[in-house]
C-alpha cells in the first residue's frame, strides 16, 4: 500500500496484494491471486472532483478433480484488466450535483465491456435532498460458469449401460446484464432525526439458465457410460422493484436508534427457446420479500458502549425456508485511546437456525449457531 500527495488538489494511491489458498471440499483446489489497484484523485478544477484508476488481476488455479466434480481444464490462469473514471460536478454549489462515470473491463471469457453510470442530487434546503441514478452493471463469468463439470445423478440405462446426468460449464456463456434505476429522498429534522426513502427498479438481461444439451458416450473413467449433459445458457430476463426506508434517531446525546425496512419483488421470465424448469422459481424464491432491522448504540460512562441489533428476514419459497429473527449484542470498553476490548454475542434468540438451503451442495452447512467471543483491538 502506497499513498502519495502530489499537491493540495491531487493525490494517488497504489494497492498491491497477493492471496493464496488451498481447499479440500468436493474437489481439491489451490488458487493464487495477484491484485494491483491504482487511483488518482484530482479536485483542482472549479466545481469538479475527479477520480480515475486502473486495476489488474492475475489468478492461477490448479485442481484435482474426480467423477463427482472437476474443472476442465484442471489448471487455468486468467487475467482481468479494468479502468474507471468518475467526475462529480457541482452545477450549483451546495445545491445541485451531477456525478457521471464509467468502468471499462476486459475479462478472460467475454472480452471488453463498459459500465456507465449517472447520478443527480438536489438539495433545495439543508433539510431536504432528492436524488436519482441510473447505472449499468454486468456480472462476468467465472471459472465455475465456464469450466466446471459436476455429476448430479446416475442410473442404469438401456442394456445396463450407466447413465450420468452431468452439469458441464459453458466457455461461451455471456455476461449477465443489469440496468438499475434508483430514486431517493432524505429529510432531516433538526440534528436528531433523519429519514431516507429509496425506490428502485432493476432490469436484468442474459441471466444464466440450465439447458439440456446433446447426449454423448464416454469411456473415461471406465466403465463406458452415457452422459446426459446440462449446461449454462443466457435465456432468462426479468425485473425487480422495491423500496427501502432507513431512520437514524439520536434519542439522546448518548443513545442512537436506527430502524430500517425493505420490500422487494422479483419477476423473471424465460426466452421461448429455453428448456429450463428451475431457474425462474429459484431466482424469485431465493430472496425474501420483507426484511427489517433495528440497531441501537448506547454510550455509557468510562469508555463503555453497548450495541444491540435485531434483524427480521421473511420466508424463502425456493428453496423453502421459514422466516427468522436474529439478535446480536456487543459490549465494548475503550480503556485507552488506541485500544479497546469487546464481548460479542451473536444469534441470541435461538441456539440454532437455518438461513438458506444450499441446493448446489458447495457449502457443507448453512446452519447459524449461537456464539460468543471476545476481541481485543490495538491501533498504532
Amino acid at each position: 500500500m502506497w499513498d502519495h500527495t502530489l499537491s493540495p488538489h491531487s493525490d494517488t494511491s497504489l494497492r498491491v496484494s497477493y492471496d493464496r489458498y488451498t481447499r479440500e471440499d468436493i474437489l481439491r483446489e489451490g488458487r493464487g491471486t495477484l491484485d494491483v489497484d491504482f487511483q488518482h484523485h484530482f479536485d483542482g478544477w472549479t466545481r469538479q472532483n475527479i477520480v480515475w484508476g486502473m486495476t489488474y488481476r492475475y489468478s492461477a488455479s490448479n485442481s484435482e478433480g474426480n467423477l463427482t466434480a472437476s474443472f476442465v481444464p484442471a489448471d487455468l490462469a486468467d487475467n482481468l484488466f479494468g479502468s474507471f473514471v468518475q467526475d462529480e460536478i457541482a452545477i450549483l454549489p451546495r445545491r445541485l450535483f451531477l456525478t457521471v462515470g464509467t468502468k471499462f473491463e476486459h475479462s478472460y471469457y467475454t472480452g471488453f465491456d463498459f459500465m456507465p453510470s449517472a447520478r443527480l442530487a438536489w438539495a433545495p434546503s439543508p433539510h431536504h435532498t432528492l436524488w436519482a441514478a441510473v447505472s449499468k452493471a454486468d456480472r462476468t463469468p467465472s471459472e465455475l460458469d465456464a469450466s466446471a463439470r459436476s455429476t448430479l445423478s446416475g442410473f442404469p440405462g438401456a442394456g445396463g449401460i450407466p447413465v450420468l446426468v452431468t452439469f458441464i460449464g459453458n466457455p461461451h456463456v455471456k455476461n449477465e446484464g443489469l440496468i438499475a434505476y434508483e430514486a431517493g429522498y432524505r429529510r432531516t429534522f433538526l440534528k436528531q432525526l433523519s429519514v431516507d426513502f429509496t425506490a428502485y427498479y432493476d432490469n436484468y438481461t442474459d441471466q444464466e439458465t440450465s439447458e439440456p444439451s446433446t447426449p454423448f458416450l464416454e469411456d473415461t473413467p471406465p466403465p463406458p457410460h452415457l452422459v446426459l449433459p446440462l449446461t449454462f445458457g443466457n435465456l432468462m430476463h426479468g425485473e425487480t422493484d422495491g423500496i427501502e426506508i432507513a431512520v437514524n434517531w439520536h434519542a439522546t446525546h448518548r443513545w442512537t436508534l436506527s430502524p430500517g425496512y425493505a420490500f422487494e419483488e422479483i419477476h423473471m421470465h424465460l426466452a421461448p427457446t429455453s428448456q429450463d424448469t428451475t431457474s425462474v422459481s429459484a431466482a424469485e424464491g431465493s430472496s425474501p420479500d420483507h426484511s427489517a432491522q433495528l440497531r441501537s448504540h448506547l454510550m455509557l460512562a468510562h469508555g463503555l458502549a453497548w450495541d444491540a441489533s435485531a434483524y427480521f428476514v421473511g420466508r424463502l419459497t425456493d428453496p423453502s425456508e421459514p422466516s427468522y429473527t436474529r439478535l446480536d449484542s456487543q459490549i465494548s470498553w475503550h480503556f485507552m485511546e488506541q485500544a479497546s476490548i469487546s464481548f460479542v454475542g451473536q444469534n441470541l434468540v435461538k441456539g440454532l437456525h437455518e438461513e438458506f438451503v444450499d441446493a448446489t451442495g458447495t457449502a457443507r452447512t448453512t446452519l447459524v449457531k449461537r456464539s460468543a467471543y471476545a476481541q481485543l483491538s490495538w491501533q498504532f
